[in-house]
């Protein structure tokens, strides 16, 4: 009989501890344009790297919480900085990221971009 009631305490318990266990993924930003640097990337409005020289990658875990709900799904956002010039660019692809995903997104010469500044 005691151990009915152990297996009736312990079944809410398991189930409350799998619900509240961190919810997390990765999502890595690697810059592959040439002679550039990409500054200041964020996705969803996380930071995700700053400096980022050609044939660098960012890698950030992010974890869900009261702002953050998976899925997400944004653009990638950087500034692009040559010497004195930078511009401030989106990437025109939506890029969904879910709890327990790994996402990997390559910044190249071909990737396509908007100009934020002139929309």
């Amino acid at each position: 009989m005691k151990t009915k009631y152990l297996y009736l305490a312990l079944v809410p318990a398991m189930l409350w501890f799998a619900s509240c266990r961190d919810k997390t993924a990765n999502i890595q930003v690697t810059n592959k344009v040439h002679n550039v640097k990409l500054d200041y990337i964020s996705y969803d409005g996380i930071s995700l790297g700053t400096n980022v020289l050609p044939g660098e990658t960012t890698d950030r875990e992010i974890s869900e919480n009261t702002r953050i709900s998976f899925p997400l799904s944004s653009q990638i956002q950087f500034y692009m900085v040559k010497g004195d010039s930078r511009v401030f660019l989106k990437t025109k692809e939506f890029y969904t990221l879910d709890a327990g995903q790994n996402l990997s997104v390559v910044i190249s010469d071909t990737t396509e971009v908007v100009n934020i500044s002139s929309e």
